[in-house]
């Protein structure tokens, strides 16, 4: 007993600071899991296209699809793999796209068509959604139409 009240003041001062560390090393768990958490959203790239049916405008927007969180890798892959074949069919369909999709602020009929070439290219339900952002209607006159040139020339043998 004599060693209690000896000693009950550094006992005291120890089980404090074993609780603040406890509650720091708990806090900094969690913040390390949240700052890991990947993404579900993969840009599939920038569209810039004239519609056939209006020459007048040129249309351009970033195009993002958010895969699904339980098959995240496999829908990075897949999207990766067709990402050239789904830009084609999507440039394909959004030249001849019907005028009144492109005055739908919400642009939900483009999104419902790009998501099933998406969807027919992934032959699997991994994208959940597509998102349209960045979304710009201008005149041709503003738009620089000019090709881009190679970045190197090959030479002749």
């Amino acid at each position: 007993m004599n060693l209690i009240r000896r000693y009950w003041g550094a006992c005291l001062i120890v089980m404090m600071v074993i609780v603040h560390a406890a509650v720091i090393g708990y806090v900094r768990s969690r913040v390390s899991r949240l700052s890991n958490l990947d993404t579900t959203v993969i840009e599939l790239g920038s569209y810039r296209f004239q519609p056939v049916n209006d020459l007048s405008k040129v249309y351009h927007f970033k195009l993002h699809a958010v895969i699904d969180p339980t098959k995240l890798r496999r829908g990075e892959e897949r999207l990766h793999m067709m990402r050239l074949q789904i830009r084609e069919t999507t440039e394909q369909t959004l030249r001849q796209v019907d005028p009144k999709w492109l005055e739908d602020p919400t642009q939900n009929q483009i999104r419902d068509r790009l998501m099933s070439i998406v969807h027919n290219h992934l032959e699997e339900p991994l994208v959940q959604r597509m998102l349209i952002t960045d979304w710009l209607e201008l005149p041709v006159q503003s738009v620089d139409l000019k090709f881009d040139t190679p970045g190197k020339k090959i030479a002749l043998q």
